[in-house]
């Protein structure tokens, strides 16, 4: 009976030690509001901007309309969470379960910038803990616009694109306020996967699936009332010949890629929202990312 009570005792030991470790090591990594509110220091990826920097997009100076098609894309219901959509992470539990893979993460605007700023890629159980800690904080201490306003400053668009600046002016040589609908609806379908979905900029045409995707994308801006029936039929008609500015070869663009040790199915791309299943696209072979 000793024996037992001493080794539950050890058990029992070991268990708050490694929960106090845990609970200390998640502490020290939790950025402090100075550190929210500063410069935005992505720590996966080169990014330093300040804001009121000439690198630095305030969100008045971004599209009103690729500020709606991202929310609506990317996480629907921003304005009303609390950083997570628990809705949205239960249905994806439920098909993920359903089809025995683990492909839709669920994670909201703050998440991802949560995760673009102060985590690594790396998919394990600590930084997951890390990264609800940090995204509740980012919501106590930014406002859903600033949340925005930095999300877009250091989101990926394609490789070595960060931000709406870099993005707007290499696909369309134009500056984030002049972005219209389709441009918008573009950039947004990139964003679940960078690298593979900006692809047909250097072909210089929308594969089949981006067609399909910034068609549907534009239908259900429509649809949510996020543009006039007039937008609909002129980006409607625009997306049938779209992609026009130039670029280089996608041979090029691949062996860049190749060479710079990053898969074109963009497994090195940041940690992103899954786009929405449509079974149309399925059937042209789209692939979600992982979204641990």
């Amino acid at each position: 009976m000793k024996k037992l009570i001493k080794i539950v005792g050890i058990l029992l030991l070991v268990a708050i030690v490694g929960a106090g470790s845990f609970a200390a090591y998640i502490y020290s990594h939790i950025p402090s509001e100075q550190q929210i509110k500063g410069c935005v220091v992505t720590t996966m990826y080169q990014v330093n901007l300040c804001p009121g920097s000439k690198d630095y997009v305030p969100l008045k100076q971004i599209s009103s309309l690729l500020q709606k098609t991202v929310i609506l894309t990317e996480d629907s219901s921003f304005y009303e969470h609390n950083g997570f959509d628990w809705k949205s992470i239960e249905e994806n539990a439920r098909k993920n379960y359903e089809k025995g893979t683990y492909a839709k993460g669920g994670s909201t605007i703050s998440q991802q910038l949560a995760k673009n700023m102060f985590l690594y890629k790396d998919k394990t159980l600590l930084r997951k803990g890390l990264e609800l800690v940090i995204t509740m904080k980012i919501e106590k201490t930014l406002s859903k616009k600033e949340i925005l306003e930095r999300y877009l400053n250091v989101v990926e668009f394609g490789k070595d694109i960060y931000g709406v600046k870099q993005a707007a002016h290499f696909y369309f040589k134009k500056t984030p306020a002049q972005l219209d609908v389709v441009e918008s609806a573009f950039l947004a379908m990139i964003l679940p996967n960078p690298v593979k979905y900006s692809q047909s900029y250097f072909r210089k045409e929308l594969t089949p699936f981006a067609h399909k995707r910034i068609k549907q994308i534009v239908t259900d801006m429509y649809q949510y009332s996020r543009i006039t029936e007039d937008e609909y039929n002129t980006a409607m008609y625009k997306v049938d010949s779209f992609f026009s500015p130039g670029g280089g070869s996608m041979d090029a663009y691949l062996q860049e890629i190749e060479n710079s040790g990053q898969n074109v199915d963009g497994n090195n791309s940041p940690q992103t929202t899954d786009m929405p299943t449509l079974d149309e696209l399925e059937n042209l072979g789209s692939e979600e990312d992982s979204g641990f």
